[in-house]
């Protein structure tokens, strides 16, 4: 196939086929992404003039926040991807790349796309609580360079697309050992969505511990969620409308034990003198909860500075995985939403 080809195929002259090669100004935006998406669908390569112009570098990474409007907004405040995205911003310009940030829905990637053919981006970054797995399969398949951040769709790391990898269920296991050396025996768990491989890992490892410390797990005490603020809260109040509120209870993220805390204090529950809670992910409001969250930290900013060495090195031709770590370990953070367990019922009633 050759520009005739493409020229026909996208309905214009050849020399407006040159022109986009070229990255002349005075061609309309829209032919020129018509003509770019041609040359993606029939994997056409340039002639090697063409080429090395066409390989000339943007020193310019892409940043897109990928949201769901039917389900969720993500924005750059956002308490979980906030500190993702400054962390990736900072550490492109350290290593002399400039950020173009975009928001994005996930049922219409197509801008993300249309500026990798453009060539304005020598690659990106993609941060959200979106199953990416079909986009990331387009980008790979069209050789365009990615890194992502997200919580938990792939469970394998597509070849060549750094993401960061997390011990969900070392750190899952800990907090169950941690509660369960306060005392506490009868310990609920809220999770996140289990259609996630973060929220799975993170359930198995705490159910796990349970089971070697030879501690029951009450079907009851489970409450299936999907990672909000509101699933804490209807965990508490199913349990609270069944007389089954537990000892302790893990929320498999911040969000959800936020979530259960204000539950909680809705109906004069005390927190830790009645129940003791735990979150996961350490975020920033979470030490100035009433009371301070107890918590596991991620380690997100190192996470993220890590997923943006791997792809620069990537786009400059190094060596990436060496760069990059087997596994990041999430740590314990005490504060004041936990303690030993007591055996009367007089304070748990409120």
């Amino acid at each position: 196939m050759d520009s005739f080809d493409i020229a026909r195929l996208a309905g214009v002259s050849r020399k407006t086929v040159q022109r986009v090669l070229n990255h002349a100004a005075n061609v309309k935006p829209e032919t020129r992404e018509k003509v770019l998406r041609v040359m993606e669908t029939h994997r056409y390569e340039p002639n090697a003039a063409a080429r090395k112009l066409s390989a000339r570098k943007s020193h310019t990474v892409g940043l897109f926040i990928v949201q769901d409007a039917t389900k969720y907004t993500l924005h750059t405040d956002d308490l979980f991807f906030g500190a993702v995205i400054g962390a990736i911003i900072s550490r492109a310009a350290t290593l002399g790349y400039n950020t173009l940030v975009m928001m994005l829905d996930i049922a219409d990637p197509e801008p993300l796309f249309s500026l990798y053919r453009q060539k304005s981006i020598d690659g990106g970054f993609i941060v959200s609580w979106s199953d990416l797995r079909e986009i990331v399969g387009r980008m790979r398949e069209a050789r365009y360079e990615v890194g992502v951040f997200e919580e938990g769709f792939f469970r394998d790391a597509p070849q060549g697309v750094p993401i960061p990898r997390l011990d969900n269920y070392r750190g899952a296991g800990e907090v169950a050992r941690y509660l369960a050396g306060l005392g506490h025996r009868r310990i609920g768990i809220v999770t996140g969505d289990m259609d996630n491989h973060t929220a799975r890992e993170r359930f198995r490892g705490f159910t796990d511990a349970l089971r070697e410390l030879e501690l029951p797990i009450h079907e009851d005490s489970v409450h299936y969620g999907a990672f909000t603020e509101a699933d804490g809260e209807r965990a508490v109040e199913r349990w609270l409308s069944e007389d089954r509120l537990p000892e302790a209870v893990f929320c498999s993220n911040d969000l959800m034990a936020y979530g259960a805390l204000k539950a909680l204090a809705r109906h004069r529950i005390p927190v830790p003198e009645a129940i003791s809670v735990v979150g996961f992910d350490d975020l920033l409001v979470s030490a100035y909860m009433h009371p301070p969250l107890t918590t596991m930290k991620a380690p997100r900013v190192e996470m993220a500075v890590q997923t943006a060495d791997r792809l620069i090195a990537r786009l400059e031709g190094r060596d990436e995985e060496s760069l990059a770590k087997e596994v990041f370990r999430a740590e314990l953070v005490e504060r004041s939403s936990c303690a030993p367990a007591r055996r009367s019922d007089s304070i748990r009633q409120g």
